[in-house]
């Protein structure tokens, strides 16, 4: 996408993003500085400050929280939340409610001050499930397998009824594998994995490719994403579910070879890749095979995937030397 349209967009405007301290919204946020725009970051506590990033403390399960960012923002970026599947499924109570109910706040309180906000929402591409096709495009049913799917599902069913209602406009972005630097780690025990196999291989540990390691996956570059991001909240397009994906499937142990490799060539650190059973209970989504259609985000503004998996991984792994 042209830098100017970007500049132009955001120029002036009030853009709040929840979640700005995690590992997506701390990217988003490094790149929305470039332009010359109000960003205002929500969090429950207090954060390290960032130069020209505006904190707010509030508590999104409050209705007055959202009254206060509605009547205050052009865009907001919607990353805050339960971002673990093992989480939702041993607490789904607060799963529900970290993921439900702010959006439920967000809603009224766009009614209740007639604005409509354009909202971007972090969404996930597992809310497909258990696919036999590939590359799976937007058209397909999602069939979440995970409780964690099922309430990222809900949130984009309500934010799609209130968007045709006219009461905000939003775009759910269905995100597949993300990986890369970030200035924030995940803060989740189940993501940002090739992040940890990274370290991992940097200390000469053995990685464990579970099943064999033989399932596709869809990884997309932290950068391309934030792009991701920045493009659908300029876009006027009328659709509200969009993959953000690169497209191309790679092995789980194909990547981490690609890992251990690099790591081997800059380093001088040979760590060994092992098949291993899987642990018991495991979500059936973690056994799956998937490979998302990215042709909607593409007729997005020109996006395009920039960093192929090759690049990334050597990025990968010089942030971590």
């Amino acid at each position: 996408m042209k830098k100017y349209l970007k500049e132009s967009f955001f120029r002036g405007k009030s853009v709040v993003v929840t979640g700005g301290s995690g590992y997506i919204g701390s990217a988003l946020i490094n790149k929305l500085q470039k332009y010359n725009c109000k960003i205002i970051r929500t969090s429950r506590t207090t954060l390290i400050p960032i130069d020209g990033v505006q904190d707010k403390i509030l508590d999104l399960a409050s209705k007055e929280s959202w009254i206060e960012i509605v009547s205050t923002a052009d865009f907001i970026f919607h990353l805050a939340g339960n971002t673990s599947i093992a989480f939702a499924e041993e607490n789904i109570d607060d799963s529900l409610l970290a993921n439900l109910l702010p959006i439920a706040n967000l809603v009224y309180a766009s009614k209740k001050l007639k604005l409509s906000p354009r909202v971007i929402y972090a969404s996930t591409a597992t809310v497909y499930g258990m696919t036999d096709l590939h590359p799976v495009s937007e058209e397909v049913m999602p069939r979440p397998v995970s409780i964690y799917d099922l309430h990222k599902l809900h949130v984009e069913q309500h934010l799609t009824i209130a968007s045709n209602q006219g009461f905000l406009s939003a775009k759910s972005l269905r995100l597949t594998n993300v990986y890369g630097p970030s200035l924030s780690e995940s803060g989740s025990k189940d993501r940002g994995i090739l992040s940890k196999i990274t370290q991992a291989c940097m200390q000469g540990d053995t990685i464990k490719a579970y099943g064999g390691g033989d399932y596709l996956r869809d990884y997309i570059y932290i950068d391309d994403v934030v792009d991701a991001f920045l493009c659908a909240c300029i876009s006027d397009t009328a659709d509200t579910v969009i993959n953000v994906a690169s497209g191309v499937g790679t092995t789980v142990k194909e990547v981490f070879k690609m890992i251990s490799d690099e790591v081997a060539k800059n380093k001088g650190v040979h760590c060994n890749i092992k098949d291993t059973d899987w642990p018991e209970n495991i979500n059936i989504i973690e056994k799956r095979n998937f490979i998302a259609s990215n042709n909607k985000l593409k007729s997005m503004l020109g996006w395009k995937v920039n960093v192929p998996l090759k690049a990334g991984i050597q990025r990968l792994v010089k942030h971590y030397s």
